[in-house]
This record gives structure tokens, sequence and C-alpha cells, in this order.
């Protein structure tokens, strides 16, 4: 565990604590994936988009998407003026929040229909606003965020 010191040292340096990224994002996107599989039933489609539609590699290509976006996350937000906020759960389940909903808006709603449909695979048009992919998202931005900041401590 990070003392109180290397905290402060750590967010007024703008150092990122990697491994409490990929944690975060790995527990934030296990989460998030089990929406994808049993409410949204798409996981073999996240699969698909690599040219290998299944349950398995839809779930090893979302957890490795997870922790992309987590790293991005952990980079921001270990940046000042967010740092001082990333270090509370709260907050950082705040900020979570609003990278989740950037997330989709970008990610679900923009790249992965075109990524679709470059693929050749049925496409729900561009851009796709489906409240349950930000549902899906928004939980995962929170998540991150929270459980960055109490893996960081």
């Amino acid at each position: 565990m990070e003392s109180e010191t290397e905290t402060a040292v750590r967010r007024e340096t703008g150092t990122v604590d990697w491994t409490t990224a990929i944690l975060a994002g790995l527990g934030a996107g296990v989460v998030m994936g089990l929406l994808i599989q049993f409410v949204m039933g798409i996981m073999p489609v996240i699969g698909a988009l690599y040219g290998a539609e299944g349950l398995v590699t839809g779930w090893v290509a979302h957890l490795v998407h997870s922790v992309a976006f987590a790293l991005v996350f952990a980079a921001i937000v270990s940046r000042p003026p967010l740092a001082k906020y990333a270090d509370s759960p709260g907050t950082a389940a705040g900020l979570g929040l609003g990278y989740g909903v950037l997330l989709w808006a970008v990610a679900a709603a923009v790249v992965m229909p075109t990524w679709m449909g470059a693929v050749g695979l049925p496409s729900p048009g561009v851009p796709n606003l489906d409240p349950q992919s930000l549902v899906g998202h928004v939980v995962f931005g929170v998540l991150l965020g929270g459980l960055y900041a109490v893996l960081s401590r």
C-alpha cells in the first residue's frame, strides 16, 4: 500500500499507477462484460470485430479494451488539476462517470458501428445511441474511477 507521502508525490508529479489502472480496468470490465453478455446479449459481436465471433473471443477483446481505456483514464486523472480528485472514491467515481459517457459517445456510438460495417457485420448505424450501452459505459466508468481511487490507497 502507498503511504500518504507517496500519494501526495504521485498526485503532484502526475505519476500514474499503471498496475492499479489495470486492476481497476479488469474489475470494471468484468462487471460491464456481464451486462454485455446477459443483458445486451452481444458479447460474441465484440469478438467478431476481430474476425472470430464467439463468447471467449468477445470476453478477451472486451477485457483488453477495458484495460486500454483504464490506462487512458489513469493517465488523464493522474495529471493536475484532476489528480486531486482521483484519490477519493466518490470524486473519482464522478470522474469515471464522465469518462464513461465520453466512451459511450465516441467508442460505442461512432467507432464500434463504423468498425462493424468495415468488417462486414450488420451495423446499427452511426451514431448508435443505444441507452443500454450508455448504462453499461456509465457503470464501467463509475466502477473504474471508484476502484482506481480505492486501489491507489
